[in-house]
């Protein structure tokens, strides 16, 4: 292919040339970056003089302005930065993050910005990519999406790629708020009691203490798959919640908040201490010694911890055998946490068994306050009548 032909205009730096018939102009700019190495910028593709002048003015300004990192990044696409950001950023990510943003990077993000310049990422381009995705995926991903975004775009102005952010005052519409009953399903206790004594008869031992473990505790579910003989004190009954695990392996807890100490009960610690037994016969079959640093839950056979669908699978077969509703694992902590606050535990003890914020609590079981509400108004309108 032959090399492109620029011809001199009457103005300094800016050329025409021919792309087909049509006469485009480009400018052609020598300057010195930091270390003093003498550099050219060329940028094509302007439809007339005036345009390719403007755009040599603001890249003067910027050399100028000591912006040469702007300058240096100025042909920089949005793919091009997304991946130096997430090469550069991902080790300080846990695991379930790093997958999580490579996925929103490479299915969302990419297959319509990608080839974009990021200098000319405008905030009205971007609007209507936010709302083309609206159209085709659920607002909380959205709002993941861009979340990564805006962590990218900022990073790019701290590296001084950027002079501003230009997307952060995009507009992304929320989802309808739905109430607790709407939005998530948990069990009562009469359904709990249905539940545990459903797998203890017809389940293994290991499906009967982890569920036993959930609704008893609260704990989620990659905290209890992640458990390990040594987080368990039986002298003092108390388990340390301090690691998750899940599709991508063992890491610490979702936060600080997370990393907690529990109290357990006699009946707990009890079927705790019978499993504990049944674990060492099944590693002496296998020619093998239990250690604090073996997983509590483990597969019957092959000794290796539980995968993160086992509880999954449980609490399928007990809806299926007509004792539950279909739940999650994850709305077993919900009826954990409902019951406790429904018996008059305060929220602050509820928050710290469950690993939460007291404003999560307050947030997420309204309901269950609510009808704690209820029952002081009539305590109160009992006590106060007098005649």
């Amino acid at each position: 292919m032959a090399r492109q032909q620029y011809n001199k205009t009457k103005k300094d730096h800016i050329y025409w040339y021919k792309e087909g018939k049509d006469k485009k102009f480009a400018y052609r700019y020598r300057y010195y970056d930091v270390s003093g190495t003498r550099k050219e910028k060329t940028r094509t593709g302007f439809e007339n003089e005036k345009a390719a002048e403007l755009a040599l003015t603001q890249l003067k300004a910027d050399v100028l302005s000591g912006n040469l990192q702007k300058v240096e990044n100025q042909n920089l696409t949005t793919e091009a930065w997304l991946n130096k950001w997430y090469e550069a950023n991902n080790t300080k990510w846990k695991v379930s993050t790093q997958y999580l943003y490579k996925y929103y990077i490479e299915h969302h993000i990419l297959p319509t910005l990608g080839q974009i310049r990021l200098s000319n990422l405008t905030k009205t381009l971007y609007q209507d990519f936010i709302n083309k995705l609206l159209e085709k995926i659920a607002p909380t991903t959205v709002h993941g999406v861009h979340a990564v975004m805006n962590h990218a775009l900022n990073d790019a102005v701290d590296d001084e790629i950027l002079i501003r952010n230009k997307i952060t005052k995009v507009v992304i519409p929320k989802k309808p708020k739905k109430s607790f009953e709407e939005s998530e399903k948990h069990l009562n206790l009469e359904e709990i009691e249905s539940l545990i004594d459903y797998v203890k008869k017809n389940e293994g031992l290991t499906h009967f203490v982890l569920i036993l473990m959930l609704v008893s505790t609260g704990v989620r579910k990659g905290e209890a798959i992640g458990l390990k003989w040594g987080d368990i004190d039986f002298e003092t009954g108390v388990i340390t919640i301090q690691r998750t695990r899940d599709y991508h392996g063992t890491r610490t807890t979702k936060s600080w908040n997370s990393m907690r100490k529990i109290d357990v009960g006699n009946h707990l610690l009890g079927y705790l201490d019978k499993y504990k037994t049944w674990s060492k016969k099944k590693y002496l079959v296998h020619g093998r010694k239990l250690t604090n640093d073996e997983f509590v839950f483990i597969n019957e056979h092959t000794l290796a911890p539980i995968s993160r669908q086992f509880p999954n699978y449980i609490l399928e077969r007990s809806f299926e055998a007509g004792v539950i509703k279909r739940i999650t694992p994850h709305m077993l902590r919900h009826s954990c946490a409902s019951i406790l606050i429904s018996q008059g535990i305060p929220v602050t003890t509820v928050a710290k068994m469950l690993g939460d914020s007291v404003e999560m609590i307050l947030k997420v079981y309204a309901h269950s306050l609510r009808e704690k509400e209820k029952e002081v108004v009539k305590v109160m309108d009992t006590l106060m009548n007098f005649g």
